[in-house]
């Protein structure tokens, strides 16, 4: 269970990475110092936002309320 949701959560990292460089690429009025806070502010976020899943999801696992298979 949660070797898939760090897969999962993983996946969902890289994405939108991705899909945040492309959204930056095309925009020509945002330069340099800009678009690096945006990355690391997005990131950041993302990564609270993982670490929190996690812990729920540890949590859930531990007190067992989540049956595996």
């Amino acid at each position: 269970m949660l070797i898939e949701l760090v897969i999962l959560l993983t996946i969902f990292t890289y994405g939108s990475n991705f899909i945040l460089y492309l959204i930056l690429r095309t925009k020509e009025k945002i330069q340099g110092i800009e678009k690096l806070s945006i990355f690391f502010g997005v990131n950041m976020t993302i990564l609270l936002l993982d670490g929190v899943f996690l812990f729920i999801g540890k949590a859930l696992a531990d007190s067992g309320v989540i049956v595996l298979e």
